[in-house]
Order: C-alpha cells, then sequence, then structure tokens
C-alpha cells in the first residue's frame, strides 16, 4: 500500500487518521509508542524524517511533515469532489482554511506551551499563568466562531474540524467546559460521526 500514516500514540496524530477515515482512502497506519520513561517518540521515527516527529504521510515513498501541510495534501489529492474542503470561491473557504492553520497556530500554542511547563516543572510561574490567560482567550473565541457556525469551515464538516478535534478534547476535561456550549454541542455531533469512532478503534 503506498499511502502510509506513520502515528504516535497520544499524539496530534490521530487527528490523521480520523482524517483519512473520513476521506476512506486504502492507507496504511504504522503504529510507534512513546518512551515509557521519557514519553519521547522512538529514534526509529529519525529513519523516516529528520525532525523525528509524528505525524508524518509517505505517500509513494514521498514523505510529508506538518499537520497542516499533510491535511492540505490528503484533501488536494484525495477529496476531488470537495466533501471535506470548500472551493476556493465558496465563502466558507476563508474561515476553512483559517482553522486548518489554527489547529497548530495561536490557538493551540497555550495548550502546548502548558504540557511544556508541565515538564519543566514550572507550574506558578508567571509563564503559566500567562498561558493560562491565553487558553481562556483561545476557548472563548471557539466557542464563539461556533456558536456562529455549524463547525470551524462554516456550514458543513470539513478537515478543518477533524484538526481542530485534538484540542478541543483537552477542554472537554476543563471543569469549565460547561461554561462553552458551543464547542459541547460540536464535540457531541462530531463523536457521533462513524470516522471518529473508527479513529478511536485504531489508537490514540
Amino acid at each position: 500500500m503506498s499511502l502510509k500514516l506513520h502515528h504516535l500514540n497520544a499524539s496530534r496524530s490521530q487527528r490523521l487518521v480520523w482524517l483519512l477515515e473520513e476521506l476512506e482512502v486504502p492507507h496504511e497506519i504504522v503504529h510507534y509508542t512513546r518512551n515509557t520513561e521519557t514519553n519521547l517518540a522512538p529514534e526509529s521515527l529519525l529513519e523516516v524524517h529528520p525532525m523525528g516527529k509524528s505525524p508524518l504521510l509517505e505517500d509513494d515513498g514521498v514523505v510529508i511533515a506538518e499537520t497542516g501541510a499533510i491535511a492540505e495534501y490528503l484533501v488536494a489529492k484525495y477529496d476531488p469532489d470537495h466533501k471535506l474542503h470548500p472551493r476556493s470561491d465558496d465563502e466558507d473557504f476563508p474561515k476553512y482554511i483559517e482553522w486548518v492553520h489554527s489547529a497548530e497556530g495561536s490557538p493551540f500554542l497555550p495548550f502546548l506551551m502548558s504540557v511544556y511547563i508541565r515538564v519543566a516543572e514550572a507550574e506558578g510561574s508567571p509563564l503559566e499563568a500567562r498561558m493560562n490567560e491565553e487558553q481562556l482567550k483561545a476557548i472563548r473565541f471557539m466557542n464563539q466562531h461556533l456558536s456562529e457556525n455549524a463547525y470551524f469551515g462554516g456550514k458543513n464538516f470539513s478537515a478543518a474540524d477533524c484538526l481542530m478535534g485534538f484540542g478541543l478534547l483537552f477542554v472537554s476535561m476543563r471543569p469549565d467546559f460547561g461554561d462553552y456550549p458551543a464547542i459541547k454541542e460540536w464535540l457531541e455531533k462530531v463523536q457521533a460521526r462513524p470516522a471518529f469512532q473508527r479513529m478511536l478503534a485504531v489508537g490514540i
């Protein structure tokens, strides 16, 4: 099989497992497991790409890194009917492309930083307080957007929803999650999708 996703457990690559399931394109999942002591990716990923990070997509021997780039590649090549990405002249295209990249951009960064703060044992630091503020700003922004749009990309489900799902699963674990009803409604909708359930069966 020519299309392979190099998937690390407990990582953002689960978003692309979901997208591949939505596309229903034949593919292979190559599983990698984090080191139980360091929680880092195994060195075997370095044999696929110099950064040794996941996700990585391999298509006919060509390796592509970075989640947003992989998503854009997949829909450009395997979604000719634009079921999972709007055409560039669609009124929803600006929303779609913004949220595809928000999944790794400004709204996501404070959540990623909180992980590094814990690793560095810097809880209680000014940096943690600032990242908490930025997380709340991002969550309120996402909740407002979803209160005005059925999905991240506008009126239709799209690859943007697959990419944003990883971050919002963490938001759902917050004690104040009830304060964000639009996010809750969106999560309930997307978690009911058969492709989401198939993604869970692959393993996260």
